[in-house]
């Protein structure tokens, strides 16, 4: 009975949007795969957007008679952030289950990927392979795999690492 070959994601992400590749044998190109690009156009708002009203207000400690706004008991950016970060984490648990790859490269911001980490399944977990920790989502699938051709060629079943990409020339 024939090996069936390893099917690999690279899911690029950040605070905000995530996309979905798969390295194509043949052509040796990055295909979108899996589910459709996922965008929070939340967290790209301005702060005073997220919210529903103005802080309240209250009077100085002294008795000048000024007021002040409170400040904001949250950062609305990063809970859209977190809220996205959660939901990408579902979706992946949920492909994981469907057994739509076998490993697991994540690419996302330092933050953004600390953050999904701790979100993740366990069984996602298993399945990481690579996690690299830099801001690629503007970049085109062409220049995605130049700049990710070493990690591609990395073994199967090794423990996930943080990795530092080479600089592109």
């Amino acid at each position: 009975m024939a090996k069936r070959p390893t099917k690999t994601w690279i899911v690029v992400a950040d605070g905000a949007r995530a996309r979905f590749f798969s390295p194509d044998r043949e052509s040796a190109k990055l295909v979108p795969t899996g589910p459709a690009d996922l965008v929070a156009p939340a967290s790209r708002q301005r702060p005073r957007d997220l919210k529903s009203d103005k802080p309240g207000r209250s009077f100085s400690a002294s008795r000048s008679g000024v007021r002040h706004a409170f400040e904001p008991p949250h950062d609305y950016h990063k809970l859209e952030k977190h809220r996205f970060m959660a939901t990408l984490a579902e979706a992946l648990d949920d492909a994981c289950g469907r057994r739509a790859f076998d490993d697991l490269i994540l690419v996302a911001p330092r933050r953004s990927l600390g953050e999904l980490r701790g979100l993740l399944s366990k069984r996602v977990q298993g399945s990481l392979r690579q996690e690299v920790a830099k801001d690629l989502t503007n970049e085109p699938p062409s220049r995605l795999r130049r700049r990710l051709g070493p990690l591609l060629g990395a073994k199967a079943g090794s423990p996930p690492r943080v990795g530092r990409l080479p600089r592109a020339t």
